[in-house]
């Protein structure tokens, strides 16, 4: 497998709603309920893009996953915490390609500034869970029943990941342009 993880592109938008289609359509990882297309993922990368990093991994020209941050609240205490999400094809999971891709995307963030990364998953999902523990994401607890989906009531559970350096009060969060993205990304 050659694996190459890079800064997703406006032209993977497609790739990206047709790999979290997938999960939409057929399981309730994902709460949506209709499929999303380009520009809906056009719609939620665009104003986030300089400060948060959305990364593909592709082979031999296809993408076969996504992984991106985006911030878990608005508020302006919150600016040094980050939610992120991962998605791989149907038929790329368990190869190496999760950790691959999602260690790159923390190391972008842990460069930046972010001190807290939170991930949401709908449990039960063994190989998330183990994905995301493998990475040092230790769990807070969960949220019973919040998600309705397929005729049934869904729990998610929250992992959170301590990053970057000690120190208080936190320095800025340095936008992708200020960062060796290229370097991170090998």
């Amino acid at each position: 497998m050659t694996l190459r993880v890079r800064l997703l592109e406006a032209s993977d938008l497609a790739s990206i709603a047709e790999i979290v289609n997938h999960y939409i359509e057929t399981s309730v990882i994902h709460f949506g309920d209709t499929p999303q297309t380009a520009a809906d993922w056009r719609d939620q990368w665009w104003p986030v893009r300089d400060a948060y990093p959305w990364l593909v991994a592709e082979e031999v020209g296809t993408v076969v996953g996504v992984a991106y941050a985006k911030p878990w609240n608005a508020r302006a205490a919150y600016a040094w915490t980050a939610e992120t999400t991962i998605y791989l094809r149907h038929g790329h999971t368990g190869r190496g390609v999760g950790p691959a891709l999602y260690a790159r995307l923390l190391g972008l963030l842990d460069a930046q500034g972010y001190r807290r990364i939170v991930a949401g998953i709908t449990i039960p999902n063994a190989s998330s869970v183990r994905l995301h523990e493998a990475l040092r994401f230790r769990p807070l607890g969960t949220l019973h029943k919040v998600g309705y989906k397929e005729g049934a009531w869904h729990d998610v559970g929250l992992w959170q990941r301590q990053t970057g350096g000690g120190g208080d009060p936190p320095g800025p969060i340095r936008p992708l342009a200020e960062i060796d993205v290229a370097a991170r990304l090998r």
